[in-house]
């Protein structure tokens, strides 16, 4: 059995189907790529048994309908070297050899029975279907993904949920300190439903979609899978089980000290004084007064401190509040306005950070707990 195909083509479609494989496995198989051609078709799959992601090509030769399994690492090392050219398979069914002939030489490798690979149950039953403009979800994935946490004994925690509506979609993500809400304003034909994609699918989608253009459709089901086509990839993952948390009741709705601010005067003053700071809280002290904002910062172990004022425009009453530097830090680097805005109620309470300007059709909601300071 014999089938051409280019080898840059092969090499880039696998480069992202390749990120679903555990580096390792129970399963011996599932370290494996499983090649499933019919036709001129080839259709790879990749899967750690909660997430299997497919992408298919057209081959430019192709003799008979065959399946077979291929380890992926050694695939991909012999494929990053060999540059673009026709690339020859032949494939023999009965020893399960594969042959691969380039311009200068060719390998072999022994495959395995593409009937062996674990595939789950298909998708069944019920199912909402929304189609999304992907280069406004793709950017609202990415500022989201920045919150999720990575704690076993809140797995919810550890994703970014999805809440619908007939007339939009709000990604949200929350580490139980800080929290993002992208909310992209969609009519989504009538669709209500709520869930929860587990970090890994979500980042792995994040990638693909950073490279794609134009629609892709989102599928829930009510068995606890979520589906995701784009024109070349297919991801199907298991969600997570548990609730989510109500993350519109902690938004807080009245917080009146408002300053706004250049973001990139910030983010420089900011890594300036964390240089001092402790290293365990990277505590930043900010007091904002009319016109001005002090930052400050202090290891009391090393007998080292730093201060630093930036004008800002501030409506408000005097307030002094600190925040956890590198996390302050990594959400107002999410943001690509030239301004940014704070809106504070005490020291006690959640901050909210915004932009100063929303992209068309997208609100973008970030919100930081504050750290308790001596005054």
């Amino acid at each position: 059995m014999r089938y051409v195909v280019s080898s840059t083509l092969l090499y880039s479609r696998l480069q992202n189907v390749e990120r679903v494989i555990l580096s390792k496995n129970s399963i011996a198989i599932l370290s494996c790529f499983l090649f499933d051609i019919k036709e001129n078709l080839l259709e790879v799959t990749a899967s750690d048994s909660e997430t299997v992601m497919k992408t298919s090509l057209e081959l430019v030769e192709s003799s008979q309908d065959c399946k077979f399994a291929i380890d992926a690492k050694k695939l991909m090392d012999i494929l990053k070297e060999i540059p673009e050219q026709p690339l020859t398979l032949d494939f023999n069914p009965n020893t399960l050899q594969l042959d691969m002939n380039y311009q200068n030489g060719h390998f072999t490798v022994q495959a395995e029975s593409g009937d062996e690979f674990p595939l789950p149950r298909p998708a069944e039953g019920e199912s909402q279907e929304v189609k999304l403009d992907i280069a406004t979800f793709s950017k609202g994935l990415a500022k989201t993904i920045i919150a999720t946490a990575n704690n076993e004994a809140r797995k919810v925690m550890n994703g970014v949920h999805f809440d619908i509506t007939p007339d939009d979609v709000s990604l949200v993500a929350s580490d139980g300190h800080k929290l993002v809400r992208y909310l992209i304003k969609a009519d989504t034909a009538g669709v209500t439903t709520r869930f929860t994609m587990p970090q890994k699918p979500a980042a792995i989608l994040k990638n693909i979609l950073d490279k794609a253009s134009g629609e892709m459709t989102l599928r829930a089901f009510g068995t606890g899978n979520a589906v995701v086509e784009t024109e070349f990839y297919t991801i199907n993952c298991r969600l997570i089980e548990d609730p989510y948390p109500n993350y519109k009741g902690v938004i807080p709705q009245n917080n009146a000290n408002v300053a706004v601010l250049d973001r990139a005067s910030l983010i420089s003053a900011m890594r300036r004084v964390m240089v001092v700071s402790d290293k365990t809280t990277t505590l930043i002290k900010f007091l904002f007064e009319a016109n001005k904002v002090t930052l400050t910062s202090e290891d009391i172990n090393y007998a080292q401190s730093a201060e630093e004022q930036l004008v800002c425009q501030y409506d408000g009453q005097p307030l002094k509040m600190g925040f956890k530097g590198s996390d302050l830090l990594e959400l107002i680097g999410n943001l690509q306005s030239q301004e940014m805005t704070l809106k504070l109620a005490d020291p006690s309470k959640a901050g909210l950070i915004l932009p100063s300007e929303q992209d068309e059709g997208t609100d973008l909601l970030m919100l930081l707990m504050p750290l308790l300071i001596n005054n």
